[in-house]
């Protein structure tokens, strides 16, 4: 019998759902719904500096409606083809130890684009920390939101 309730409780661990996913899906999640990235219900997806910024720029619009962010960061742009971005969106990840990298490739109106993403692994999983436009050369964090 307890042979039996081991293998039981073997089986129950693998089959068990990963608690955390790896970077990939977490930045693949934003280009299913490109803009996604600054709703606030997915704060909790990022650390600093992306989340410093995210929260300043907030601070600025309920001030005085200040605009510190004009374009949406995972597509790199204003206007997008959403079915072109999934059709051909690629990503490679590469992970060193609780940092991960993700460049994301794809076309926005025969437009090749690239955007790297960092990520921090913690008790929370996977976290973006910076954001950068390989194609427009800008990095999250290297702006600011007054």
């Amino acid at each position: 019998m307890l042979k039996f309730l081991a293998s039981i409780s073997l089986l129950a661990l693998t089959c068990a759902p990963a608690m955390a996913g790896d970077a990939s899906e977490v930045v693949k999640a934003f280009y299913a719904d490109p803009g996604s990235e600054y709703q606030l219900e997915n704060r909790d997806r990022f650390v600093d500096p992306v989340l410093k910024f995210l929260v300043d720029s907030d601070a600025a619009w309920n001030r005085d409606e200040t605009v510190c962010i004009d374009f949406v960061f995972s597509i790199d742009g204003q206007d997008f083809d959403l079915e072109e971005i999934t059709r051909t969106l690629k990503l490679d990840e590469t992970v060193n130890g609780d940092t991960a990298r993700v460049m994301a490739h794809f076309t926005n109106f025969d437009n090749p684009t690239e955007v790297e993403w960092t990520l921090v692994h913690s008790s929370a999983g996977w976290q973006v920390s910076d954001i950068a436009s390989l194609t427009n050369e800008w990095r999250v964090s290297d702006m600011t939101c007054q």
